[in-house]
This record gives structure tokens, sequence and C-alpha cells, in this order.
């Protein structure tokens, strides 16, 4: 009877520790399934933060290369610069095999119309996709700095032009004689100097108006330019009065180009809307250093030599 007893408590125990056994293997079957949920959570995670990074860092070096494009563009004024530029950019995202201007698309190119009218298309050719893909990104810089020099352009032009006659004005062709006299002074040339007046241009002014008047102004500026080297200066003195610099000139030779000055406008005739309008200048000139080692009296004498045609009657060419 114990014996029976004895054995009945140890099979209870046994099937208890068989069950318990059971029960921690079910609990650690469940617990290694959601670890390794977890793990394969983790793993997804880690592949997704892997990816968003490298997105990233393509966004911020995109970024910095925008931002390098700005950077190294912005100052420039030459085009040819410009482009030079561009292109070592685009060169990070692929092949680029030439970049141009155009004033019209090319063939076998990328071509992309650009805010100016000149030039008017930028062409590229590269079969590159992310080429392809970024460079109409960069063309707003492109055309800010295009835009930009095209106003920068416009204000060296107004600032150094006559915007009726397309000379020099004044203050730049004043300029343009202290530069040359100093020149001339360093390494000993010579330089002459021409004042030359439109003769009784106030009677063209009440005869024809002004507006006949201002194409006048413009034509004799055009043959002045006509009559003299691409070196010299042509510049607006004021009112009627034109100026020219002849460097590394002597006197006599300046002479010579005063008198083809004075005989082409005498045998032009200007055309002036429905009017032909024939007029006549008259000249003075000084030269360095045969009259003075002074600017100012260079001037001086040039305007004392003009004053002197007008008196001889004008037509004329003088000097002292």
């Amino acid at each position: 009877m114990l014996l029976t007893i004895v054995i009945i408590l140890l099979f209870s125990y046994l099937c208890f520790n068989i069950l318990s056994v059971k029960k921690i293997e079910s609990q650690f079957l469940q617990q290694r399934s959601t670890l390794i949920d977890k793990k394969e959570n983790l793993e997804s995670i880690n592949t997704a933060v892997s990816k968003r990074f490298r997105e990233l860092e393509e966004n911020i070096q995109e970024a910095f290369l925008a931002y390098e494009l700005t950077r190294d563009i912005s100052p420039l004024f030459d085009k040819d610069k410009l482009l030079e530029i561009f292109m070592e950019k685009l060169k990070f995202f692929g092949k680029v095999k030439n970049i141009k201007f155009s004033s019209y698309p090319e063939d076998n190119y990328l071509n992309y119309e650009l805010k100016t009218d000149h030039p008017r298309y930028l062409c590229v050719e590269s079969s590159s996709r992310k080429v392809k893909e970024y460079l109409p990104l960069f063309l707003y810089q492109l055309n800010l700095c295009l835009e930009r020099n095209s106003l920068y352009n416009k204000l060296q032009k107004m600032s150094i032009y006559d915007s009726l006659t397309g000379v020099y004005n004044r203050r730049h062709i004043m300029e343009r004689l202290n530069e040359e006299f100093e020149r001339a002074k360093k390494f000993a040339f010579n330089l002459s100097f021409l004042m030359i007046d439109i003769d009784f241009f106030k009677n063209i002014n009440d005869t024809y108006g002004h507006i006949v008047g201002d194409v006048v102004l413009r034509g004799v500026a055009s043959l002045i330019k006509e009559s003299v080297r691409e070196i010299d200066s042509v510049g607006r003195f004021g009112g009627e009065e034109f100026s020219v610099i002849l460097p590394e000139t002597l006197k006599q030779d300046a002479i010579v180009v005063a008198k083809r000055i004075v005989k082409k406008i005498t045998s032009t005739k200007i055309k002036a809307f429905d009017e032909s309008i024939k007029t006549t200048v008259s000249i003075g000139l000084a030269s360095y250093p045969e009259n003075s080692l002074y600017l100012d009296m260079i001037i001086e004498i040039a305007d004392r030599a003009l004053y002197k045609s007008k008196e001889s009657g004008r037509n004329i060419a003088s000097w002292f």
C-alpha cells in the first residue's frame, strides 16, 4: 500500500515536472519568436534608416554643389569662364562632352532656352541621365548671373559713353587722357590731343530743330571715329564739342589726322530724316612734349588753337 502511494506521488511529480518543462519550453519558444521578430524589425528599421541617410547625404551633396556653383559663378563677368566653371560642376553628375552658348538650338545637344537674348541658348552635349536631371535646376543660377552681367555691362556703358552720340563722355575721355599722358611721360612717348567744334551748330538747331541737331551730332561723331585709328579715343567734350586722344602721335602726324577729319566732314552730307545736312568743323590741336610738358597746358593750348580756327574762318585745323 505504501509502495503504491509512493509510486503515485512519484508519477505525479514527474507529470508536474514534464508540464513545467513544456510550459517553460513554450515560453522560451514564444520569447525566441518575439526576439526574431524584433531582430527582423530592427534590420528593417536599420535598412530604412541607412537608405534615408544615403538620400540625405545625396541631398546634402547636391545642396553643397548648388552652393559652390552659386559661390563660384556669382563673381564672374567673363562668359567663357562662367561656362568653364559651370561645366566642371556638371561633371559631378556625369560625363559632359561639351557645353556652349548659342543664338540658336544646336543639333545633337541638349538645348536650354535662357532668359537673355544674347546668348539665347545653353547647349550641352551629354548622355548622362543625372546631368539631364539636374541641369535644369542649375539654370536658375546661370540665368541670374547672365542677367546680372547684362545689367553690369549696361551700367558700364552708361558710365563711360555719351548716350546720344555713342562716343566716350567727358568724364571718361578725361580719364583716358590722364592715363595716356602718364604713359607718355613714363615711356617717353608722344601724345596729341584734338579739340573739335561743329561750326554754326546753333543755326542747325534753330533752322531744323533739335531732333535734326541730335542726328547731326551723331553723324559727326561717327565721321570722326571713321577718321581715326582703333587705338585713338573719341569723346564728346560737351554740347557740340568733341575731343580726340592720339597716343604715340607726333604733332605733324596729328595735323594730318585733323585735316583728314575736316575734309571728311566737309565732303559728307548727313542724312537727317528728310533733310541732308552739310556741316563743317573747326579743330585745335596740341601735342606732348612739343607744346608743353603739363597736361592742363596741353588742353589749354588745344582750346586756344580751336578758337584760332574759328577766328580764321572755321572749317580748318589750327595749332601752335
